[in-house]
């Protein structure tokens, strides 16, 4: 390195480690802060304070109080040699070289032996010094090593990434000078990590199909923790929490989430006043003050949780679909006893198992004529003091049954009943068949438009569900059917409405499932071959594009639009999570078959593994430095140590929370790179540290379930896995900013 190329970190017990060095740059020391530096000259250094989450009381409560870091870079004028001692501050110590370095950055998970294209990173951020200078580098060995006998097994040289662009000339998106490690060409399994003289060491990494079974193993269990109505516990979990929210009642309320803000619907449809304008309605409002007329109590376990809600959404039916559409791609990669979840032993796959939980509430609460009410909702949020979802005292109501809710219900239970049907699931697939015939019989009926009048602040008003069908819905539940049953009638009822699902598609596909049509391209029917056409051909651009964002856009190889689109703001709430794009190439490659596709899934899933800025992956309990607090209500009151594995928090949200503003950055927040915007206040920055099951976490298991190498069973330390202990002392907690 250039002579003044050595750094030193030094933070209050940065990634759980104090008063060790990680690398010949990297020192981590406790609070206090040393200023004064002794033995060894410094040549410059800079600073940063990072929020971690909120602090604690002595009693574990939660309080409006930011918990921080401050970090020190300092730049020595010379390097340290190894076992060479360093006093500072009345501290002695001592450089080890064995112990790895941040400045690395890849899966930590690891990667599967068919994998194309491999890389890892190298660069770092040193707070208002900006970039840690790395270019000079270029050229220069990068070895690995296989970790049993530190054996070199490859070698390669360091390259440049192309250069890190700014938002608008002014904010930079990772800080960073990076170098790419290109190991492609090695695939032998077994543990490894890479070596760069004068630098370091890194982690250790895995090649083998084990690597990619735990990363989706992990995902799909993020599914099963967040399951509604049953009791998580041993032997399938040590993150205990009793069965809840058994029971719902018959309520009086629309379950089309859309229609309650005002200008998001049609004006011959949504909520009106006695006048007939259109206005604005507070779903929570609305439950309370219209009660049922009577109290008729159902039995319904089923469905799962977000983060900070208890209630059960129509989004989640995308996760029934996704998880039984990815069986149907690839039914060779799912068996029985997978996941290990209560059904396993059942002798149906666990993903079909676990897809089948979310419509289990559905099918107790559909009447007799067919019609399912889709949303389960309550009069308020609950909050983090308020204990374990079975305590919670609200009385939880489901939506009067809709046309297009039903409709919803239909295409998702069908999917379900097909995928059943593939894994000779007779008795369960004709179970869901009869249940999405009824509910279509319902949908179609034009009688059946949901219109009710209601009580708002004492005054009437109207509720009109719309009279149109929802074309995607009415397609997908169309096409189902007829490869269900071989009634023609479905079809008709599709080319009758072949216009308006045609105006649907071009209209609201990137509201869409990238995987909702994807049995046109499995099952093809020639009468929907238009469909599937235009289907594939959005599919096929989509990917392409986010193929060439991977390639061209950062340092870093992420599906994320370039610096200067028009979309790049856009990235909290989870739209810029690398699994969740994934799904595009995954369908793209079922589609087309390209193996460019395949390749681009891979390479999100490294970015999602920690090849990243960060350094961390972006699931808990996943990899080695992972989330270690975020928005889980939960995991506040469950008094287990470490939050739940397998939740993937939206994380980056490109502009900042004005909590964070405020609590920590103040005037400093615009140096923050925009890919370290994974700010953290829990539920004092939703949209940062929240998660859903449908937007982060099924997502994450539809993309590592495609790419599975072989079905395997959990090993038994993963089934066997324990907390970790307190979260505040997990590597997550104070990673590097």
């Amino acid at each position: 390195m250039k002579k003044v190329l050595l750094m030193l970190l030094l933070t209050l017990g940065c990634r759980g480690m104090a008063h060790e060095f990680l690398t010949p740059q990297v020192l981590v020391l406790k609070d206090p802060i040393p200023h004064k530096y002794t033995s060894h000259k410094v040549k410059n250094s800079g600073r940063w304070i990072k929020e971690n989450g909120l602090k604690r009381d002595a009693k574990g409560r939660i309080l409006r109080q930011a918990d921080t870091t401050f970090y020190e870079f300092v730049i020595l004028e010379k390097p340290l040699q190894a076992g060479e001692k360093i006093h500072i501050a009345g501290s002695v110590l001592q450089y080890d070289p064995d112990k790895p370095s941040c400045i690395f950055k890849l899966n930590q998970v690891g990667s599967g032996v068919k994998q194309p294209e491999k890389y890892a990173y190298m660069g770092a951020w040193l707070g208002s010094l900006g970039a840690l200078p790395l270019k000079h580098l270029a050229g220069k060995t990068f070895e690995i090593r296989r970790s049993s006998d530190r054996q070199r097994v490859f070698s390669g040289q360091l390259k440049v990434r192309r250069d890190d662009p700014v938002y608008k000339g002014k904010i930079p998106f990772t800080g960073e000078e990076v170098l790419e490690l290109d190991y492609s060409d090695f695939n032998t399994p077994g543990q490894y990590y890479f070596y760069v003289n004068g630098i370091g060491r890194s982690m250790e990494f895995t090649i083998g199909s084990e690597a990619l079974s735990k990363a989706f193993y992990i995902h799909a269990r993020g599914l099963y923790h967040k399951r509604c109505g049953i009791a998580k516990e041993p032997p399938f979990t040590e993150w205990i929490s009793p069965a809840c929210h058994k029971t719902v009642i018959r309520g009086r309320f629309s379950g089309n989430a859309e229609h309650y803000p005002r200008g998001k619907a049609e004006k011959e449809f949504g909520f009106f006043d006695r006048k007939g304008n259109r206005i604005e309605v507070k779903h929570f409002e609305l439950i309370k003050q219209n009660p049922p007329y009577k109290n008729e109590i159902i039995t319904a376990p089923g469905g799962w949780h977000d983060a900070a809600d208890y209630d059960r959404r129509p989004y989640h039916l995308r996760i029934v679909s996704d998880l039984a559409t990815l069986y149907l791609m690839k039914p060779e990669n799912f068996i029985d006893g997978q996941l290990n979840i209560p059904e396993s032993g059942n002798g149906i796959p666990d993903i079909l198992d676990e897809a089948a939980w979310g419509v289990k509430h559905l099918l107790a609460v559909q009447q007799d004529n067919g019609g399912v009410g889709t949303w389960f909702e309550t009069t308020g949020h609950p909050g983090p003091g308020e204990g374990l979802p079975h305590e919670e005292k609200r009385s939880y109501y489901v939506s009067m049954p809709g046309c297009n809710g039903t409709l919803e219900y239909a295409a998702a239970v069908s999917t379900l009943a097909l995928a059943m049907k593939k894994s000779g699931s007779t008795v369960e697939a004709e179970k869901y068949t009869a249940s999405a015939v009824k509910a279509w019989n319902f949908a179609v009926e034009p009688a059946n438009r949901l219109v009710m009048w209601l009580r708002l602040k004492a005054k009437p008003i109207c509720y009109q569900e719309s009279p149109e069908l929802y074309g995607g819905n009415l397609l997908r539940a169309g096409s189902n059917l007829y490869l269900l049953t071989g009634d023609k009638k479905y079809l008709d009822m599709i080319s009758a409405n072949a216009q308006a699902i045609s105006e649907a598609f071009k209209r609201d596909f990137w509201k869409w499932s990238q995987l909702s049509l994807m049995l046109l391209e499995l099952f093809p029917v020639k009468e929907l071959n238009g469909f599937r056409k235009e289907y594939c051909k959005v599919i096929l651009r989509n990917a392409n594009k986010m193929l060439a964002d991977l390639a061209n856009n950062y340092p870093y190889r992420t599906l994320w639009h370039a610096a200067d689109s028009g979309w790049v703001h856009s990235m909290a709430w989870g739209n810029s999570h690398p699994l969740r794009r994934a799904v595009t190439l995954i369908a793209a490659h079922k589609i087309s078959g390209g193996q460019k596709y395949l390749t681009g899934a891979y390479l999100a899933n490294d970015f999602h593994n920690g090849a990243n800025p960060l350094g961390r992956t972006m699931t808990s309990g996943l990899g080695k430095i992972y989330p270690a607090v975020f928005l889980d209500l939960i995991s506040y009151a469950d008094n287990i140590g470490e939050f739940v594995p397998g939740i993937t928090p939206y994380g980056n949200t490109f502009g900042l929370n004005r909590n964070v503003l405020k609590m920590v950055y103040k005037d400093k927040a615009y140096l923050l790179p925009i890919f370290r915007r994974n700010i953290n206040l829990e539920f004092l920055s939703v949209p940062a540290s929240e998660y859903s099951v449908w937007e982060t976490i099924a997502p994450a298991a539809v993309t590592t379930g495609y790419l599975l190498e072989r079905a395997q069973l959990p090993l038994k330390e993963w089934k066997n896995r324990k907390p970790g202990g307190d979260f505040r002392e997990l590597p997550g907690y104070k990673a590097l900013p």
